[in-house]
């Protein structure tokens, strides 16, 4: 679970966590003074929770984890899941065989559109961001699907013109090197990933 410790305040949950820091250094925020582009901002995240967020854990457990935890015994296997209250069940049902073809496509496809929702909105305002000219929290927490997706070696936005400019933009703002520290990316991680993603780098 994401935790954020600010000066003792405990604050959980990556978009919760976000929301509070806008919140407090309001300086050059992220979330518009307009009510109807703040609607628009909060209804994109409710989405993203809901859709990239969720099915990104499918491709990057089987992809990327799934090696490690089938070279575990059974035991080991579930002494780790049992570890991760926030996440047992999910793993339980991935197992060591990883999550069928089917729950595999049904994700990918749930990423795509996605993708396409993002194409459109950027259209629909103008762009260059989610909601217009100007980068919101909507825009923070898409990227990081995104991101994993390109890591994992399975960018399939690539005829998406708004998104393909959307995700040069976003990797361009000034805080994302140190978000993405070196060592932080999966493709950092897991060797077996190294080769797939630098074809699509």
């Amino acid at each position: 679970m994401p935790t954020l410790d600010h000066d003792g305040a405990i604050v959980t949950d990556s978009t919760v966590i976000t929301e509070y820091l806008d919140e407090v250094v309001p300086q050059n925020g992220f979330t518009p003074e307009d009510p109807v582009l703040r609607a628009r901002m909060r209804a994109l995240m409710h989405f993203i929770d809901e859709m990239p967020a969720a099915a990104v854990r499918v491709p990057t457990f089987n992809l990327a984890f799934l090696p490690s935890f089938q070279k575990m015994s059974r035991d080991e296997f579930v002494a780790m899941a049992e570890s991760k209250p926030l996440r047992r069940e999910f793993m339980v049902t991935m197992g060591q065989t990883g999550f069928p073809k089917v729950e595999m496509d049904a994700a990918l496809a749930r990423l795509r559109r996605s993708y396409e929702r993002m194409d459109r909105e950027i259209a629909t305002n103008w762009g260059p961001w989610l909601i217009g000219r100007d980068i919101s929290l909507a825009d923070v927490a898409a990227m990081p699907a995104l991101v994993r997706m390109q890591d994992l070696g399975m960018p399939d936005w690539q005829d998406l013109p708004h998104v393909v400019t959307w995700f040069d933009n976003i990797r361009a703002q000034k805080a994302f090197r140190p978000t993405y520290y070196h060592g932080s990316l999966l493709s950092e991680r897991f060797p077996h990933l190294h080769e797939k993603t630098a074809k699509t780098a």
